[in-house]
């Protein structure tokens, strides 16, 4: 037994001392890697002459400086009591596109060409100026309920009612179906 005893132990006293040698413990690994600490990440400066998101508004990553003039325009013509709360630009379609935030929980979104394509309202309708007149009156005559998003698609237009429920309509306003 004794000689079993020091087979085994020399077998891995051998093995501790190759496996030292080669670097493989902790401490040799550890000074391999690179530590990175992360940097804190600072807050953009506040503007005051921009108003704030309301809370349940998604949290813009831009300020509505260097926003096109076509849009500010739009916007204050349009929604002359909401202000600018943030603006997201978009490069992802081969222009710049942007998300726009009003402070009164309004989303407008604008191609690269700068129009609108989507017009997203959470507390109210969306203004009748930019529903197709067929689209209000087929909206008003089958569900009486406020229309709270108007989207531009290839085929015509996207709305949303308040109740969540989503119809389609063609270019000339003429009902498609509804979106599943």
């Amino acid at each position: 037994m004794n000689k079993m005893y020091y087979k085994v132990l020399s077998i891995g006293v051998m093995l501790f001392t190759l496996w030292s040698c080669t670097g493989n413990n902790n401490d040799a690994y550890q000074q391999q890697v690179p530590v990175t600490q992360e940097q804190p990440v600072q807050a953009a400066p506040v503007d005051s002459t921009v108003a704030q998101a309301q809370p349940n508004a998604t949290a813009p990553a831009a300020t509505a400086q260097g926003l096109p003039d076509p849009i500010t325009a739009f916007i204050k013509q349009n929604f002359p009591n909401a202000t600018i709360a943030g603006v997201e630009p978009d490069q992802d379609h081969g222009g710049l596109e942007y998300d726009v935030y009003l402070n009164d929980g309004t989303e407008l979104d604008f191609d690269a060409n700068n129009q609108w394509e989507t017009i997203e309202c959470r507390a109210k309708a969306v203004p009748a100026t930019f529903i197709p007149k067929a689209i209000a009156t087929y909206v008003k005559g089958n569900y009486q309920l406020p229309i709270v998003k108007i989207h531009k698609e290839h085929f015509g237009y996207e709305i949303e009612l308040n109740n969540g429920m989503e119809l389609r309509f063609d270019h000339s306003g003429q009902f498609m179906g509804m979106d599943d």
